[in-house]
């Protein structure tokens, strides 16, 4: 919190009283040494808009993709599970992650050289790899994938579409 005396960021929490849904804080500036209350809420997440940045994207190509996916075998060359066993979950992923094209505006995340159908397992597995590239990590996200016994030749051809 920024003191309302003289702006500093830095503060102490001296006490805090709970009352209802509002915490109380006593607070003091480390800078002024000027002593302040400030009151908090808890947000409530149903009261929240929650929209996509800019305008919604289309689902209806992506539920006719998705359908297809689904159909096929986990496309991880090492794990290779058919999904009529039992216990396997189908999962259609995005090989470049769908919120990364949306940021940079680079197209449809949708196409169908970006989608591959993958086992619950190798979903999560791809996931972390996901994040590594989200944050600008692509040799990171490459050697998860590699380990992992992806593609990489279909990596690399999703990756060039979006010129990644």
């Amino acid at each position: 919190m920024r003191c309302p005396h003289c702006g500093e960021k830095r503060t102490a929490v001296l006490r805090t009283v709970y009352r209802g849904l509002s915490a109380y804080r006593h607070r003091r500036c480390l800078s002024c040494k000027i002593r302040f209350s400030t009151r908090e809420r808890q947000v409530r997440w149903n009261q929240v808009d929650r929209k996509w940045p800019g305008r919604s994207p289309s689902r209806r190509q992506w539920r006719k993709l998705r359908v297809l996916g689904v159909r096929s075998k986990c496309e991880n060359e090492s794990c290779g599970k058919d999904p009529s066993q039992a216990g396997v979950r189908r999962h259609v992923d995005h090989i470049v992650p769908a919120r990364l094209i949306r940021r940079l505006e680079l197209g449809n995340p949708d196409l169908r050289e970006n989608l591959q159908s993958l086992c619950g397992t190798c979903h999560g597995c791809k996931l972390q790899a996901d994040h590594k590239l989200c944050l600008g990590d692509k040799l990171g996200y490459l050697e998860i994938l590699r380990r992992q016994g992806f593609n990489m030749g279909r990596v690399d051809r999703a990756l060039a579409l979006y010129g990644l």
